[in-house]
C-alpha cells in the first residue's frame, strides 16, 4: 500500500477530546477511531510521533509534570491497541515567549529529524488546527491533513473552505501554508486519506 513511513500527530482535538487546558490524566479520552486506525497503520510499519503545543505550562495554568502524566495516559490507552509512539514532544512555552519549538515553527520537526533521521518526503502531519498545517508546511512535510474533530470545523470555515465542499475525505490544492492538502471528517478515514495522498503523488 502506498503510504508514509512516519506520522506526526497533534494531541488535543486530534487524538483525544479537546478539554481546555487539560491537566488531569483521568480526563484523557481517545476520539472515535483513533486506536483502531493507528493500530492498522502500525501493523504496516508506520511510526508515530506526538508534536503538541502545551502553552498552559508557560501560562502557569498547569505543570510540566501534568503534561507528562497526560501523555503517559494517552500512551497507555493506545498501548491497548498495540500502538506506541516513537517519541512524544511538546512545547511548554507561551506564545509570547518566541521559542523555536511552538507550532507553527518547525522546531519540534528539527529535533525529530536529527534524532531519528526522518525524511520530510516520507512524513505527514495530522492535526485539527491551522498551526498544525503551517507547521507541516514550514517543515516541508510531504503531507498535511486536517481532521474535523476538535477545532477542525472552525478552522476549515476560517480558511474559507465551505462545509458543502467537504465530504468524508476531501483533497485540496493548498492556497497557503495554513491550508490542508486533505480533510478527513474523523480518524476512521485516516488510512484512506493517506492512500489518496500517496497515490496522487505517484501518479
Amino acid at each position: 500500500m502506498p503510504t508514509f513511513s512516519s506520522l506526526l500527530l497533534d494531541r488535543d482535538g486530534t487524538l483525544i477530546k479537546d478539554k481546555h487546558y487539560l491537566a488531569d490524566p483521568d480526563g484523557v479520552e481517545l476520539l472515535p477511531g483513533v486506536g483502531e486506525s493507528l493500530a492498522s497503520l502500525a501493523r504496516q510499519g508506520l511510526r508515530f510521533f506526538l508534536v503538541s503545543n502545551q502553552s498552559g505550562v508557560g501560562r502557569k495554568i498547569f505543570s510540566y509534570k501534568s503534561v507528562l502524566a497526560c501523555n503517559e495516559r494517552l500512551a497507555v490507552l493506545l498501548a491497548a491497541y498495540g500502538v506506541r509512539f516513537a517519541d512524544m514532544l511538546f512545547c511548554p512555552h507561551a506564545p509570547a515567549d518566541g521559542c523555536f519549538c511552538r507550532k507553527p515553527a518547525a522546531g519540534m520537526w528539527k529535533i525529530l529529524e536529527r534524532r531519528y533521521g526522518l525524511n520530510a518526503e516520507d512524513c505527514c502531519m495530522i492535526g485539527d488546527k491551522e498551526e498544525d498545517m503551517r507547521f507541516a508546511a514550514h517543515a516541508a512535510l510531504a503531507g498535511r491533513i486536517l481532521v474535523l474533530t476538535g477545532k477542525g470545523l472552525s478552522v476549515a470555515a476560517r480558511l474559507g473552505i465551505p462545509s458543502s465542499s467537504v465530504s468524508e475525505v476531501s483533497k485540496f490544492v493548498p492556497e497557503s501554508p495554513g491550508h490542508p492538502q486533505l480533510i478527513i471528517s474523523d480518524f476512521t478515514l485516516l488510512e484512506r486519506g493517506l492512500i489518496l495522498l500517496r497515490q496522487e503523488d505517484e501518479a
